[in-house]
């Protein structure tokens, strides 16, 4: 069964949803205004758990406990290449 030239515009922007929803289910929010947390960004955290984004962090009294840089879900489980050769001398 093929699809029509009217159904393709639909099946993208279904499967464009579905990947979006995925990949905002897996990124931290702002506990405050419930932002996704940018890569890179500054990310403050609370004693209590709570999340504060670099533009909500003014608002909040409390002092954070911790203050991270957001990372990729693969930060830390990339390979890193190590050259152990051998130095080479020259004449």
């Amino acid at each position: 069964m093929q699809a029509s030239s009217q159904d393709t515009p639909a099946l993208e922007f279904a499967l464009l949803h579905r990947s979006l929803g995925e990949i905002t289910a897996s990124t931290e929010h702002c506990g405050r205004c419930g932002r996704a947390l940018l890569i890179g960004e500054r990310v403050y955290e609370y004693e209590d758990g709570g999340l504060a984004c670099s533009l909500c962090r003014d608002r909040e009294r409390r002092t954070p406990a911790l203050t991270r840089t957001v990372h990729t879900a693969a930060s830390g489980h990339s390979i890193r290449v190590l050259d152990r050769r051998p130095r080479r001398h020259a004449p």
